[in-house]
């Protein structure tokens, strides 16, 4: 019987592995969009668009999704394909979930993404912070691993009053407890350094970021040894 079991095991592995890779493709969406399709697909995912603005060669489509976030995807105006795509929380408690898996928009830290990526991503120089009337967002961005070309930046926010706190200097603020996950940006590489410019700062432990499935994870937890 064990060895039955240890060759039914290893017959699921290849299977299983198959299924890890393909998962993997099929995860890396916001609100069900993925960069590099045709910006139709974004209406027949989102819904009827509440804004349209043009950016020099590109064009920004805004959405506000059922459950209370809004969605905004910038296009190519000559390929009509997507290259950046930012779903931000509404601040509504069923609007919670995040689709990178295990992330919660107004729970997940900033010491939770940088615990599960191994390291703290990298910045770009033109775009570290946006200190706004609400509060300091943070911009941490990773490549994705097995994705060439594709970047996702998460954005955290520190409250007014630990922003406060933290230029006073009068007293100490964990920024990586106080900053929680907003929103999530998924975009092409090379649109981030037409928008955001090409100097990034990036520490010596960096690494691309997994950006995995529930499902994936539970068929590798069946798999010994992983």
């Amino acid at each position: 019987m064990k060895a039955l079991t240890s060759i039914l095991l290893r017959g699921a592995i290849p299977v299983l592995a198959s299924l890890f890779l393909t998962a993997g493709a099929q995860s890396q969406t916001l609100s069900g969009i993925r960069i590099g399709e045709e910006v139709s697909a974004a209406s027949r995912v989102a819904g009827k668009p509440v804004a349209k603005v043009p950016a020099g060669p590109h064009e920004e489509i805004r959405f506000k999704l059922p459950d209370g976030n809004r969605l905004a995807v910038a296009t190519d105006m000559d390929s009509r394909r997507i290259v950046y795509a930012e779903e931000k929380w509404g601040g509504h408690p069923h609007g919670r979930p995040a689709d990178f898996p295990g992330f919660t928009y107004g729970e997940t830290t900033l010491a939770d993404i940088r615990a599960h990526a191994d390291n703290s991503g990298f910045a770009f120089s033109e775009r570290l912070i946006d200190d706004r009337p609400d509060g300091l967002r943070l911009f941490n961005a990773y490549e994705v691993e097995g994705a060439p070309g594709l970047v996702v930046t998460f954005v955290t926010k520190m409250s007014r009053k630990d922003a406060n706190r933290l230029k006073s200097k009068k007293e100490q603020v964990d920024i990586n407890r106080s900053a929680r996950l907003e929103s999530i940006i998924l975009a092409d590489a090379g649109y981030l350094d037409s928008i955001w410019g090409e100097q990034k700062l990036k520490g010596k432990a960096y690494k691309p970021i997994r950006w995995g499935s529930p499902q994936e994870r539970a068929s590798l937890e069946l798999v010994p040894g992983q």
